[in-house]
């Protein structure tokens, strides 16, 4: 007879620890629900600021070969000059004639006009690519922050330690006010 007492008494109490274990199963699902939610939302923000790192940093170097295009084309105008400069120093010894000397002064000017032109829009590519890649860098940063948020997430997870989750939050709300403010600077 004792058995049956020790085995019901058992019972009793694996009984109640199961409808204690369900009252806190209820109360700590909402947090663990919010954790899913919210950790799946940063995910798709750090997708999409990944995206936008990849396309500034694809803009930056765009940018940076066309203006190292024209910096090679400005070489080519110097280069012209030069030439033309050395033709002009030969006929002048040579006393050639008024109107071809002219022709070549002219041609000088020109290309020093070109050259300038070329250099200012070097130089605004040059400038352009500058800021495609401060763009990418914080954008990288947001990605970095948020990569973070969602690994702090996790071990809340694991371990059931909502501070942990709310860390994660934190720094997640940091990363996507960055992400929002230079996607709307941009």
């Amino acid at each position: 007879m004792e058995e049956t007492e020790i085995g019901e008494v058992g019972v009793d109490k694996q009984a109640e620890a199961a409808h204690e274990k369900a009252r806190e199963e209820r109360h700590r699902a909402p947090w663990l629900r919010g954790l899913a939610v919210s950790t799946a939302c940063l995910a798709v923000i750090a997708a999409v600021a990944s995206l936008k790192s990849g396309r500034c940093a694809n803009e930056a170097l765009l940018k940076q070969s066309r203006a190292t295009d024209q910096w090679a084309y400005y070489q080519a105008k110097g280069n012209k000059a030069a030439t033309k400069t050395s033709e002009l120093e030969i006929l002048t010894e040579l006393h050639a004639a008024p109107e071809r000397l002219d022709i070549i002064r002219r041609d000088i000017q020109k290309y020093g006009r070109e050259q300038d032109e070329i250099r200012a829009e070097a130089d605004h590519l040059q400038a352009e690519s500058r800021e495609d890649l401060t763009k990418h860098e914080w954008f990288a940063l947001t990605v970095t922050l948020l990569q973070v948020s969602i690994g702090l997430s996790a071990i809340g997870a694991l371990l059931e330690n909502r501070k942990i989750w709310l860390g994660s939050l934190a720094t997640g709300g940091v990363a996507t006010v960055i992400f929002v403010a230079r996607w709307i600077l941009s």
